[in-house]
């Protein structure tokens, strides 16, 4: 048997192990993944390991620790920048419109009509940009941005309560 075969028999006989062990830091879909990499690796190394088991389970222990850690901070990260995320309009005591009312309108918009509509507002891109971003006709673009605007509008002129109702 070459030492391939016998790495690969290795592999399967310990793969339900290792995604048990794996699944001490993490979940089942993720713990399957670190395995899949560090079986891979294995089967990579130009020279087999002297004692292969053992290398396998230190790799996926390795593995499953770094990618843990990594899903912890994207965590943080991104309920950080929810919190801090600004609503898309802001509301003053002179504003005509009503900033919760207008992101309401922009969020039911279609998300090709959203993404128009805002790389031509908050982006400040003219229309031959736009295509080029969506990778659209120039008319196609500026077809979404008029209609877009049509819903908008629609939406912001429909009377609402006011907030002492």
């Amino acid at each position: 048997m070459s030492d391939l075969n016998r790495l690969a028999q290795i592999v399967v006989e310990r793969s339900a192990g290792l995604v048990l062990y794996a699944r001490q830091w993490l979940d089942a879909a993720s713990a399957e993944d670190v395995v899949q990499e560090a079986l891979a690796a294995l089967l990579m190394e130009r020279r087999e390991p002297d004692n292969p088991i053992a290398w396998m389970y230190r790799a996926v222990h390795n593995s499953a620790i770094d990618y843990a850690r990594s899903a912890s901070r994207r965590r943080r990260r991104e309920q950080n920048v929810a919190m801090m995320r600004r609503e898309w309009f802001e509301s003053t005591a002179d504003s005509a419109l009503d900033a919760q009312v207008a992101e309401a309108a922009l969020r039911r918009l279609p998300v090709e009509h959203r993404q128009v509509v805002v790389l031509r507002i908050w982006g400040e891109l003219g229309f031959a940009q736009i295509a080029e971003i969506v990778q659209l006709s120039v008319p196609t673009v500026h077809e979404r941005y008029v209609s877009a605007l049509a819903q908008m509008r629609s939406a912001l002129e429909k009377p609402c309560k006011s907030k002492t109702d």
